[in-house]
């Protein structure tokens, strides 16, 4: 099934008017090419569901885990994925910057504190480990609450994919090296994954971009259409690396 947040959706073009209204307004977003994504069967690829019947699997988009300390905005994960035994969290790059760090979303708030301290309690509770707060101040703050939600659920097969669509060598890096760290803070016991997408624009979308670059800021109506008559992009893939550094097999 599919469903945006928890409201249960007939069809994933009925997804379009459930997102805020400036989802779409640019080409460059990337809930883009992840929808485009999902509408051309990739993520039946992803290892860990490959044999499981489609009707076993739900997809959740903008999954919201709430905070469990303090006072805060919830986890908004692009997409979960959950089956019988496991689950993915689905964190989608495209052009946006890297998010604030965690030692600077901090800064000297008791509340945030006591925000970080619950995911950092998901996150140990899941794991067996104690990971205090000093370790991960030079990590993303996205990246903490994104794991965390995917802790929250207590599946037997935990993982975080970061989708990367048209990313830059220096970009692909970045996240890289963000899991990397992650990784190893967490003993490698949570698989955290990257998957790279070249993106093969039509000339509908090489247009919309053009018009957002020359100054147009409400695109909507075309990307919407262009998603569902699937005349935006093809996706191919360049890169599924998994973090784990003692990962013996292929994704």
């Amino acid at each position: 099934m599919i469903y945006y947040k928890k409201q249960e959706l007939t069809s994933i073009n009925n997804i379009y008017k459930k997102f805020n209204k400036k989802e779409f307004k640019s080409p460059y977003r990337s809930t883009i090419p992840l929808i485009a994504l999902f509408k051309s069967n990739q993520f039946t690829n992803i290892k860990s569901i490959k044999s499981i019947s489609i009707s076993n699997i739900d997809y959740f988009f903008e999954y919201e885990t709430s905070v469990i300390k303090g006072k805060g905005s919830p986890s908004c994960s692009d997409l979960l994925i959950k089956y019988s035994n496991g689950c993915i969290v689905i964190e989608a790059k495209r052009t946006e910057p890297p998010y604030q760090k965690v030692e600077k979303w901090l800064g000297n708030s008791t509340n945030k504190k006591l925000v970080l301290e619950g995911w950092l309690e998901l996150i140990n509770n899941y794991t067996d480990l104690k990971v205090e707060l000093s370790e991960i101040t030079d990590l993303p703050y996205q990246l903490i609450h994104r794991v965390a939600s995917a802790c929250s659920l207590k599946k037997q097969q935990t993982e975080i994919i970061y989708i990367g669509f048209n990313l830059n060598e220096k970009k692909a890096n970045y996240y890289l090296s963000c899991l990397q760290k992650f990784s190893t803070i967490l003993e490698n016991r949570i698989d955290l994954y990257l998957y790279c997408y070249d993106i093969d624009k039509s000339e509908e979308l090489i247009k919309l971009e053009k018009k957002w670059d020359s100054g147009e800021r409400d695109l909507s109506q075309n990307v919407i259409s262009g998603l569902v008559n699937d005349n935006l992009m093809k996706l191919s893939e360049t890169m599924k690396k998994k973090i784990n550094k003692n990962a013996s097999h292929p994704v």
